[in-house]
C-alpha cells in the first residue's frame, strides 16, 4: 500500500501536471519532479499513467454521483430550488476538487481503456437527471423552454463546464455567490426562453432584416 502522505502529494501533482500539459504530454518523471521523488519511485505507487490519471479524477466524479443521487431523493421541492442546489453543489466541487475536477472534465470521453466507462456512465447518469429536472419545470409550469429538455440541459452543462478555463476558487463565500449568480443567468433563459425564442422569430430571416 502507498503511504498516505506520498500518495496525496503525487494525486495533487498529477492533477496540475495534467491540467497545465495536457494527459498527452505529462510525463511521470515530470510529476515526480513536482513532488521531489525519481519516476522510479512512482511506479512504487502506480503502474501506469492512465492508472494515476483514474486516481486524479476518481474523487470528483463520486462527489458528482453521491450528491447527485442526494438531489434526486428530495423531489417534492420546486424545481429552481434543486437547481439551485445543483449549480451550487457543481461550483463546490470544482472548487473542493480544484483543479482535479477540471481534469476530469478534459478527459472524460476521449480515454478508450475500459477502465473509464464507468465515469461516462455517471456522465450520462448526470444528464439524464437534469433533463429530468428540466422537463419536470416545464410539466409544473416552472420553466417555459425555448426547445427540448436535453437541449436545455446541454446548455446548463456547457455554462458549469466552461468554468475549466476561467474559475479559480476564492473560499466558500465568494464561491457560493458565483454559483448563485450562474444560477440566476441559467434560471433567466430556462424561465423566459419560449418567450425569447419568439422574438427571435419576430426578427425574420437570418440575414438581419
Amino acid at each position: 500500500m502507498p503511504r498516505p502522505s506520498r500518495w496525496s502529494e503525487i494525486v495533487a501533482a498529477a492533477s496540475e501536471e495534467f491540467r497545465d500539459r495536457g494527459y498527452e504530454n505529462a510525463t511521470l518523471e515530470s510529476i515526480g519532479a513536482r513532488v521531489g521523488i525519481l519516476k522510479g519511485s512512482i511506479y512504487n505507487y502506480v503502474a501506469s499513467k492512465e492508472e494515476l490519471l483514474l486516481a486524479v479524477v476518481e474523487e470528483p466524479a463520486r462527489q458528482l454521483l453521491a450528491e447527485l443521487e442526494r438531489l434526486r431523493s428530495s423531489s417534492g421541492r420546486p424545481v429552481a430550488v434543486r437547481l439551485r442546489e445543483l449549480i451550487r453543489m457543481q461550483v463546490r466541487i470544482f472548487a473542493d476538487c480544484h483543479p482535479a475536477a477540471f481534469v476530469y472534465l478534459q478527459h472524460l470521453g476521449r480515454m478508450p481503456s475500459h477502465r473509464f466507462a464507468e465515469f461516462r456512465e455517471m456522465d450520462e447518469q448526470y444528464m439524464d437527471a437534469l433533463e429530468a429536472l428540466l422537463a419536470e419545470g416545464v410539466r409544473t409550469g416552472e420553466l417555459a423552454l425555448a426547445g427540448e429538455p436535453r437541449t436545455a440541459a446541454y446548455v446548463v452543462v456547457g455554462t458549469l463546464g466552461w468554468m475549466q478555463h476561467w474559475f479559480v476558487p476564492r473560499g466558500p463565500e465568494a464561491d457560493r455567490e458565483l454559483a448563485d449568480q450562474l444560477f440566476a443567468q441559467v434560471l433567466g433563459g430556462l424561465v423566459a426562453g419560449s418567450g425569447m425564442l419568439g422574438i427571435s422569430r419576430s426578427f425574420g430571416g437570418g440575414d438581419g432584416s
